[in-house]
C-alpha cells in the first residue's frame, strides 16, 4: 500500500526512516505499533509515524487477497482489462497484477529494481499509481493488447459481510474503525471507494480496499 508524506520527518532512532513532505512511501506493515507503520522508500526500510503520512486509497488495490480470490472477482467482470493489484503470496513485499482477458485471468509480477522503482517490462515508475496510469494506454502484455481499466462495481448481495484485511483507524467523524480479521456487515456499497457498514453496533463508512467479501457468513 502506498502513502504520501504530509510533513518532513527526521529519524531519531536506528529503526526509523527519514522522509520529505510529498514523497511516496510503500507501507509494508502496520503490526509494529498503533502509532507507527513499517515502510520502505528507495530500497530502505524503517518505521514511520502514522500521523505524518496519508494512505492513498485506490479501488484497485486489494492487499493480501489470494490469487484464486482475485480470479473469482475478475471473472465476474464483463470487460477485458479489468484489474486489481494484490500483495504477492510467494514473496513478501512484492506485488502481483491480475488482469481479466477473454475467459481467463492473467497474472503479472510487478518487478522492482535496486532503487525501488516498479516495472513490468522496460519503463520504470516511482509508484504503483504511476505504473497503473501508464498501462491504461500501454499494453501490460507483449503478446496481446491489454489496457488496464477499473473494475465495474458489482452489486453485492443483501446482508453481505466483509472481512478486514488491515486495521483501519478513523480519521474523520462518521468513519468506522476496525481491526484486521474482523467481520463487518455492509449496508451500502454504491460508492466506488467508500462503503457503509456496521460493526459492534457502530455504523460508519470505511475504505473498500481494506476489506474482502466473506462468501458464507454464519
Amino acid at each position: 500500500m502506498e502513502a504520501v508524506a504530509k510533513f518532513d520527518f527526521t529519524a531519531t532512532a536506528d529503526d526509523e526512516m527519514s522522509f520529505k513532505r510529498g514523497s511516496i512511501l510503500k507501507v509494508l506493515s502496520d503490526d509494529c505499533d498503533q502509532n507507527w507503520y513499517k515502510a520502505e522508500q528507495s530500497g530502505k526500510e524503517g518505521l514511520v509515524p502514522k500521523n505524518y503520512i496519508t494512505l492513498k486509497q485506490n479501488s484497485w488495490f486489494h492487499g493480501k487477497i489470494q490469487r484464486a480470490k482475485a480470479e473469482e472477482l475478475l471473472n465476474k467482470q464483463r470487460a477485458d482489462g479489468a484489474f486489481l493489484i494484490r500483495e504477492s503470496e510467494s514473496t513478501y513485499g512484492d506485488y502481483s497484477l491480475s488482469v481479466k482477458f477473454g475467459n481467463d485471468v492473467q497474472h503479472f509480477k510487478v518487478l522492482r529494481d535496486g532503487s525501488g522503482k516498479y516495472f513490468l517490462w522496460v519503463v520504470k515508475f516511482n509508484s504503483l499509481n504511476s505504473l497503473v496510469e501508464y498501462h491504461r494506454t500501454a499494453s501490460v502484455s507483449r503478446s496481446q493488447t491489454i489496457y488496464l481499466r477499473d473494475m465495474e462495481e458489482v452489486q453485492l448481495p443483501q446482508h453481505l459481510h466483509v472481512q478486514a484485511l488491515f486495521d483501519f483507524e478513523p480519521q474523520e467523524d462518521g468513519e468506522l474503525g476496525f481491526r484486521r480479521g474482523e467481520t463487518i456487515q455492509v449496508l451500502d456499497n454504491s460508492h466506488a471507494n467508500w462503503w457503509k457498514g456496521v460493526l459492534r453496533g457502530q455504523v460508519g463508512i470505511f475504505p473498500r480496499n481494506y476489506v474482502t467479501p466473506v462468501e458464507h457468513h454464519v
